[in-house]
């Protein structure tokens, strides 16, 4: 059974929030949600560290989401599968296995007869909604990635500069519910070395051209990398590009969380 926690007024403000129109659920209607959450919702897991241990409610979620800030998949997935559902399309949760066997949450949305794979909650720029059995390559200036699959197991891949494809994750087709999650959320809340994201910092913004991505120290752009040696520069890195999230953390207590999984 569906569970349905996000009021039309409440998708209203998201939509408005990614520059998306309310329209009837179609395919081009899809495609815009997903980029424009990719290229407006910062993913990243500076909440997470600065409230470390704390496993987030629904209505946390929402909040994070409403307001802009984001999170990682299990903020971003778990809402944006709820925008969906309200604007009517046939939106499943599905578990995939990344560092940890079912450490991730992705979308599933069929529309007619196919299936359309989806991933806004990822920190790659899956950009593109690709159709179970598309096996062609799709292309971000960033990555190169494919759908490959058959019947109910499907990999997601990654070009590599070797000219080599690797698996970056797999799920089978198998719908699962918010509430079937319990256990990822308090494994990646939790416990260190689950996933990357309790010892690491991470931001992503990404755009079909452009990207600024922080991993741990260091500062990848289109044109540029910054290296951040100091506490300083961390600080003044977030209040020139994390406006919200900065005025979220920064004080004495919360940035030296931050830095302290990098340091």
């Amino acid at each position: 059974m569906r569970e349905f926690w996000l009021s039309d007024t409440e998708v209203d403000h998201f939509l408005r929030l990614i520059s998306v129109e309310r329209d009837s659920p179609n395919l081009d209607l899809l495609s815009e949600v997903i980029t424009k959450t990719l290229e407006k919702i910062p993913f990243q897991n500076l909440t997470m560290l600065s409230n470390k241990g704390t496993i987030p409610t629904i209505e946390e979620i929402k909040s994070r989401m409403l307001s802009g800030i984001g999170g990682i998949c299990t903020i971003r997935n778990p809402f944006i599968h709820q925008v969906l559902l309200n604007l009517g399309f046939d939106a499943n949760l599905v578990s995939a296995t990344i560092m940890q066997p079912g450490c991730h949450i992705a979308i599933i949305v069929k529309i007619g007869d196919n299936f359309w794979w989806c991933d806004p909650g990822n920190g790659f720029p899956y950009f593109s909604v690709i159709k179970l059995g598309d096996y062609t390559e799709k292309i971000h200036p960033f990555l190169t990635y494919r759908l490959i699959g058959n019947g109910n197991s499907w990999e997601i891949q990654h070009l590599k500069q070797s000219g080599k494809w690797l698996v970056n994750y797999h799920f089978k087709l198998e719908f699962k519910s918010f509430s079937e999650f319990d256990d990822i959320y308090i494994n990646h809340y939790t416990v260190e070395g689950y996933g990357p994201f309790l010892t690491g910092l991470r931001y992503n913004v990404w755009s079909l051209d452009d990207w600024t991505v922080l991993r741990d120290k260091i500062v990848f752009l289109k044109n540029n990398t910054i290296e951040l040696r100091t506490i300083d520069e961390l600080k003044n890195w977030m209040e020139r590009n994390t406006e919200n999230i900065s005025k979220l953390i920064d004080s004495e207590n919360n940035l030296p969380k931050l830095w302290e999984v990098v340091a």
